[in-house]
Parts: C-alpha cells; structure tokens; sequence
C-alpha cells in the first residue's frame, strides 16, 4: 500500500499546489509557509546546521505547548546537540518561536509527504534521533529516516476516538509506518491499547504520562496578572470570565450567556478567544453587533489602555492565551460545546482557575475526568447548564476560589513525564 500512497500523491501534487496557492490568495493563510511547505529551499532555517541535531516536530500550537517543558529538558541534558523544531501550521511556528528562541533552537517548517521533498529534507538535515510529538502521520517521512537508520520516537502518543476507526480500516498501511518507529511513550492505558490494536510491537510501548500536565509557567500568576494589569493599563473590573479557544457555533452561546449574567452581575468582564486566527474579525463583529463595547488585544498595547471600557476583549494575539488566564476569575475551555474532542483546560488550571467545559472532551477525556473528580472542573451539557455553572461562582467567589485550588492541586500527581520521556529518548540517543 505504500507505493499507492505515493501514486495518489503524485497525482493530486498539482491538485494541492493549485488548492494552497487559491487560499493563500483568497483568505491570506498559508502565505508565510506555503513556500517551504512545498521544498523551496531550507532557506526556513534560520540559520545552517552542523553537528548533531536532535529534529522535534511539533503540528500546531497544541502540540508546541506541550512539549515546551520537554524541548526545555533536552537542551540541559544534551547541550552538545543542536535543536531543530518543525511545525506545519503558521500559527505553531509562530509560538515555537515565541517559547524555544531563547533555547538557540533552529526552526523550520515541515515539507508536505512527497517523498522526494523528505528524502531531501532527511539527507540535509542529518538528525541523530526524530522526535514526534502525539500522532501525526508522515509515511514519507518515516521511511526516510528509517533509511537513514535515524532512530524515531513518538512523545506524548494518543489515538484518539475519531481516528481510531480509520487507523483500523487501513490498519496493514499504517502499520508498515508505525513499524518505523523505535519508540511509543503513550499518554495513558488506553493509548497504549490502541497502539497495541494497529500491530506496533508491546516491547515499543511504553506509558509515559501526559505531558501538558508539565507545561512549564515562568512566572507566578499573581506576577502574570500585575504584569498584564500594568502593560494595558487594565481596569480590572470585579469578575473576569476567559473563554478560551472557542469555535464556530460556541461564540454564540457564550455571548448570550454573557447577556445573561450582566443582568445581574454588571461589572462582569469577558475574554473571548477564538482558537482559529482567521476568525479574529468575525468573532470582534460578532461580540460588537451583540451591543457590547468590544475591543481587539491588538487594540490595547501599552500606554493605551487607560479610562477604556471593555465589556468584550478579543485575544487576537499568538501564544498569550496561557497568561490571559491569570486575568480570570473562571474559564471556559472551547472546542466542547462543538464536537471537536475539547481543548487542554490545564493553562486555566495552572493558574488558580475553576473550569468548566462541554460534553465534547474526547481528547482530553482523562484530564477531564481528574478535574471533574477533584471539584475543580465542570462538565455541562447545554447552554442553560452554562449559565446555572458560571453564575454560582459569581454569586459565591470564595467557593470559586476554593474550587480553582482543588483542581490545582489535582493535577500535581501527574506531572513528571517529561523526565519519563527522557529516559527513552537517552537510551534511543546511546544505542542509536
């Protein structure tokens, strides 16, 4: 089946060149990485490299959060290797740039899998060890280093409900790429299971843990907030509500939800923000037309800030929804009044923060499943359940504390594997 995938490849390469370049001209996505997406040089690198490389890729902004800690870790334990971070999308180059440049990483965006963009990628590049982060296919990619004999190692593995099904239909071919693999450090149990389902040897599976529960904070949140308080001169009304990386159909309900507990709760402020960066406009219009005075993050730099009203602040910005939490009294975590599996509620958490989320958290199901046993995190079924959640904490803001530091403290027992992790990737780099 492998040379059939690369058949169809070959066939749709014109169907993609002429598909990426009518969005990069319609909607302005894919301009800054549609060229070295395509192979045009490894002029992205920002700068030659020489000597060991140890080549971690990263998808999107998801997936760079969560292996900053362990990207951390490996450049102590192994400062005589050089770090190379690959991302697909523009907006997780754009955080991996924001947390990794002070590591003196390397950055470059991955090639689409056409084989002969892989073989030049590998070959230039020359990495020691490739590691990738949670379950992100590259056939084309696996087989080149695999030829290579550059060892792979998959961190912070999962296989998640919706692609379960189509792993198992095309089982044979995905297990010819996952047999490139040296080494599977899965999230829990049941990733380790389903692995196990697609024909990858046990002796490679290894639990490892979850490492968002390790995302690194470098300052306080109480030292987050003062810094954000002065920076846009923020008023600091008596509640904040985050809503974090909402989605189409979630906006919606939350501004209604909003609506209703400004009735009796007037100084309630909102932080919206939409996962998607192409939606930043539609979501400001969307929170403007509903009467709200409704501001861009943009819009509040230093200094300008002073004597503005905000009912409504858009986070329009890359990679500062984390420290946005530290401005709130609760949060609502995104991607789960849709169903689209939920998005990592730990940053509010971090922070001091209750949450509550939407009946859709299959690919967090786990860290949902300890939040919500601990008393600190709050699943609802519907809008009204919303509203019933966040007005509770506003009516009583000493059980919300309390219950932001029990879902704090929840989360505390299941840190450490970054270092889990790095034992594999120490053995992978000594026998490789």
């Amino acid at each position: 089946m492998f040379w059939l995938y690369n058949v169809l490849w070959l066939l749709a390469f014109p169907g993609v060149i002429l598909y990426l370049a009518l969005r990069r001209a319609l909607t302005g996505k894919y301009r800054q990485n549609l060229g070295p997406r395509l192979g045009v040089g490894l002029k992205g690198l920002t700068r030659p490299i020489s000597g060991a490389v140890i080549w971690v890729h990263a998808l999107s902004v998801g997936e760079v959060l969560s292996v900053v800690s362990l990207v951390h870790t490996l450049r102590k334990q192994f400062p005589d290797y050089k770090i190379l971070i690959t991302t697909t999308t523009e907006s997780g180059q754009q955080v991996a740039r924001q947390k990794l440049t002070s590591l003196d990483c390397h950055f470059l965006y991955m090639p689409l899998d056409f084989w002969w963009l892989m073989q030049r990628t590998v070959k230039s590049i020359g990495a020691s060890l490739f590691v990738l982060v949670e379950t992100d296919l590259w056939p084309n990619l696996f087989w080149c280093l695999a030829r290579e004999r550059t060892p792979i190692i998959l961190v912070n593995g999962r296989v998640s409900d919706r692609s379960l099904p189509r792993y198992g239909l095309f089982r044979r071919f995905f297990s010819q790429s996952f047999n490139h693999i040296d080494a599977f450090c899965v999230q829990s149990q049941e990733d380790a299971r389903r692995v196990g389902m697609l024909g990858v040897e046990a002796a490679k599976i290894q639990v490892t843990g979850n490492l968002k529960f390790d995302q690194p904070m470098a300052k306080s949140a109480t030292q987050e907030r003062e810094e954000l308080v002065r920076e846009l001169e923020w008023p600091q009304p008596s509640a904040t509500w985050v809503a974090g990386s909402t989605h189409p159909g979630e906006e919606d309900i939350i501004l209604r939800v909003y609506s209703r507990l400004r009735q009796e709760f007037s100084d309630l402020c909102l932080i919206l923000a939409p996962r998607n960066q192409q939606r930043f406009e539609e979501v400001f219009k969307l929170a403007s037309q509903s009467g709200w005075q409704t501001l861009l993050r943009s819009q509040l730099p230093a200094g300008e800030g002073r004597g503005v009203q905000v009912d409504v602040l858009i986070l329009d910005t890359i990679g500062e929804l984390a420290r946005f939490y530290s401005l709130g009294d609760f949060a609502f975590v995104g991607g789960s009044l849709v169903p689209l599996g939920g998005h990592n509620p730990l940053e509010a958490v971090q922070r001091g923060l209750p949450v509550v989320f939407g009946p859709h958290m299959e690919n967090f199901r786990d860290i949902a499943d300890i939040l919500t046993e601990s008393g600190g995190g709050f699943q609802i079924s519907d809008e009204n359940k919303l509203f019933e959640q966040l007005r509770a904490w506003l009516a009583a803001p000493a059980t919300c504390r309390e219950q932001g530091e029990k879902a704090q403290a929840a989360i505390q027992p299941h840190q450490g594997a970054v270092g889990r992790n790095l034992e594999v990737i120490r053995s992978l780099l000594e026998t490789g």
